[in-house]
């Protein structure tokens, strides 16, 4: 079984524009977040999937130098992305996050794995953990049976088609362990308030060459709430709903993916 972690990260944000790279402690954020993910024991690689659209030329430039692969696919389908990077690489399992997450718990991403791998789940996510702490996982012949009944090409927001068409088997890891377990929390990073609460947050434990861990995050939030308070009105926006093809046609998702292939080799991003 070949198993990687793949990381969705563009620089088209309008609540918070180039979010991914802007600098906490002097480093990019995605950089802490490929920190952290460096941690985890059962899946090595690590790839940046973003896109040949000229506004994120610098994700290649930090994937370079943080040393960690880096795919190029559709700018909006973010679900046939994933999927031709995964048939790129030749993976099979394949965990999921966002740059939007710079908490990424790595110790989560493999209990995660031997979830998923235990029953045999084509799609698993976690319950309990703060809002972004967590990371999905999914098998690559589930992603390539997304990718033909979907019939929505923006898919930022894609676990719906596990979950709500019908096709998969999946589940749901519950974490209970109160030390980490607090789902109202928001960890994402999506707004000002969102970044400004992230970066407090690394005021209070960072120390250059070391990650800190969720427990110690969450440590620090029960004994602080005007930290709590800083993103607490911000409420996450709303994914798309999901849209399934009804027909027995295929889809173009293998003649655009072509496309992007063609105007990437022009950028000279690959």
């Amino acid at each position: 079984m070949r198993t990687a972690i793949f990381v969705t990260a563009r620089l088209k944000s309008t609540r918070l524009p180039m979010k991914a790279i802007k600098p906490i402690k002097g480093r990019p954020m995605i950089s802490h977040l490929l920190d952290r993910l460096r941690l985890v024991k059962r899946a090595k690689r690590i790839v940046l999937c973003t896109s040949p659209v000229e506004q994120d030329a610098p994700l290649v430039r930090i994937a370079k130098q943080e040393n960690v692969d880096y795919y190029l696919g559709d700018p909006e389908d973010v679900l046939l992305r994933l999927t031709k990077a995964a048939e790129h690489f030749g993976v099979d399992t394949i965990i999921s996050c966002t740059a939007d997450n710079p908490f990424v718990e790595p110790e989560y991403v493999d209990r995660l794995l031997d979830f998923h791998l235990a029953h045999q789940h084509d799609f698993s996510k976690t319950e309990g953990l703060p809002f972004g702490a967590f990371s999905y996982a999914l098998s690559r012949p589930a992603m390539e049976k997304a990718c033909e009944i979907k019939a929505e090409r923006d898919t930022e927001v894609w676990g719906g088609y596990f979950t709500e068409s019908g096709y998969f088997r999946w589940g749901t890891m519950e974490v209970s362990d109160p030390a980490v377990r607090w789902p109202e929390l928001r960890l994402t990073v999506d707004t000002p308030e969102d970044f400004e609460f992230a970066s407090r947050i690394f005021d209070e434990l960072y120390e250059p060459g070391r990650v800190f861990f969720l427990p110690a995050l969450v440590e620090l939030c029960r004994a602080r709430p005007d930290l709590v308070a800083i993103n607490a009105a911000v409420r996450q926006k709303p994914g798309k709903p999901i849209m399934v093809r009804r027909d027995t046609g295929k889809d173009d998702s293998a003649a655009r993916d072509a496309d992007w292939k063609s105007l990437a080799k022009r950028k000279r991003l690959v």
